[in-house]
């Protein structure tokens, strides 16, 4: 099962592209590539990423994004 970092990231690639990570990893001060799909979330780190999420995506992509985390803790 993938992390929630591994799939926000993925998410934020998908719609941003490299620019939307790159943007993510200065924001938050989380190197966001060094984690893999199956390593554990820090929660500081994760903490952290979620607090910029919201200056990052759209209200819209924000929800679909909750909504696909939601899914994959299911």
């Amino acid at each position: 099962m993938a992390n929630r970092i591994s799939r926000i990231t993925t998410f934020i690639e998908k719609r941003r592209l490299g620019f939307g990570v790159a943007r993510l990893i200065m924001m938050s001060g989380v190197n966001v590539r060094s984690f893999g799909p199956n390593d554990p979330d820090p929660p500081d780190a994760l903490r952290r990423l979620e607090q910029v999420l919201p200056q990052i995506l759209t209200p819209q992509e924000l929800q679909e994004l909750t909504y696909l985390l939601s899914e994959a803790a299911t």
